[in-house]
């Protein structure tokens, strides 16, 4: 399997001026004299245009607005919204009927689970739905899957989709031509990653991307930011956010993050790693989770993810649960991980969990 890595670009407000539909001979000066982004010239008030461009105060008024024009969002209506809601399937049938249709174009979904849980097999199980051909239910685009972690397989990619799209791979040809559809990245940091997702305009539209996978996120927060770092962590982390929904809403592509646990001890919060530079209040969503656990990164990246799909490990059994959804009432389902990636065993209801979970607080209790 060959696959390659291409991140570059730009974000709306980075576009440069040359490229928009505005006076260029305004644009011009403005460029002269160090104003070159969009960004730039909405950062200045129409005097400080005429000051710059030599130019009169209605012409430098008009300029601005045109810029404005050009990289401000497009309005929508809750009529639009519903008629545009395109899915991502995750090849998980259950939790892809529960979620509507699977991961949502134009918004963020976020796995949690502890190492070992299944995060990335779901992780591969939707690059391959998002790569293959749309003639066997692929979505047959591009996927960007930034590595963070250094798990990605392709063997392992090869495996998932062949077990669940095996008449897509007829020919050898076939089958590189889907793989070459995915772009892996390896970020050193949150940092790295910050830059490279704000860099992805161009690449998204170059290689028609239909999903981006991070996995993932906390474990590049853990490398780069310890303790005494929580401010600075907690805004590039909500840059972050922000650069990821702004992608998925402009271009109609899905984003899926990996997120990792934090475990409650004695009523402070550890990381499953014990790595105490991470110790943050529950996230909402999973704290009251019976195994003890917690997603990572703190409250406001909880609030940026518009789904949160959680993978809970016991000693006895492993769950998929859905706890948070603009669509899904609360909903979990009992997996198994096999050669054609999750499998579900039993659909358990919102009743049924609410007794469950009522159990094990009261023996903890005791």
């Amino acid at each position: 399997m060959r696959v390659t890595t291409r991140l570059s670009g730009m974000s709306t407000s980075r576009r440069t001026l040359d490229r928009l539909d505005v006076d260029q001979t305004l644009v011009a000066k403005l460029e002269s004299r160090g104003c070159r982004t969009a960004e730039d010239a909405l950062y200045r008030s129409p005097l400080d245009v005429v000051e710059l461009a030599d130019c009169s105060h209605a012409r430098a008024r008009e300029l601005l607005r045109g810029v404005a024009r050009a990289v401000a969002p497009a309005p929508t209506t809750a009529f639009d919204a519903l008629r545009a809601a395109k899915f991502i399937p995750t090849l998980v049938k259950d939790v892809d009927r529960a979620l509507g249709g699977g991961l949502a174009i134009g918004s963020v979904t976020e796995i949690v689970g502890a190492a070992g849980a299944g995060k990335t097999q779901l992780c591969l199980t939707a690059c391959a739905s998002a790569c293959a051909p749309t003639r066997v239910g692929g979505a047959d685009g591009g996927v960007i899957y930034i590595d963070a972690e250094r798990k990605f397989s392709g063997a392992r990619l090869e495996e998932i989709a062949r077990a669940k799209f095996g008449e897509a791979f007829a020919s050898e040809a076939e089958a590189e031509a889907t793989w070459n559809r995915v772009r892996v990245a390896t970020p050193t940091s949150l940092s790295d990653l910050a830059k490279r997702l704000e860099a992805l305009e161009e690449a998204i539209i170059d290689h028609k991307v239909r999903l981006v996978i991070i996995d993932s996120v906390a474990h590049l927060a853990r490398g780069e930011f310890g303790r005494e770092k929580v401010m600075q962590r907690q805004s590039v982390l909500g840059a972050i956010a922000a650069t990821l929904k702004r992608h998925a809403e402009k271009h109609g592509l899905a984003v899926l993050a990996v997120n990792q646990v934090t475990t409650r001890i004695g009523g402070a919060i550890t990381h499953g790693t014990h790595d105490a530079s991470l110790r943050e209040p529950p996230a909402p969503g999973v704290e009251e989770e019976s195994s003890g656990i917690t997603a990572a990164l703190g409250t406001k990246w909880a609030h940026c993810v518009n789904t949160r799909v959680v993978l809970e490990v016991t000693p006895d059994k492993r769950l998929i649960k859905i706890v948070k959804s603009p669509l899904a009432p609360l909903t979990a389902f009992r997996y198994h991980v096999d050669s054609s990636g999750i499998v579900i065993d039993e659909t358990m209801n919102a009743s049924s969990m609410r007794a469950r979970e009522a159990n094990v607080a009261s023996t903890h209790r005791r």
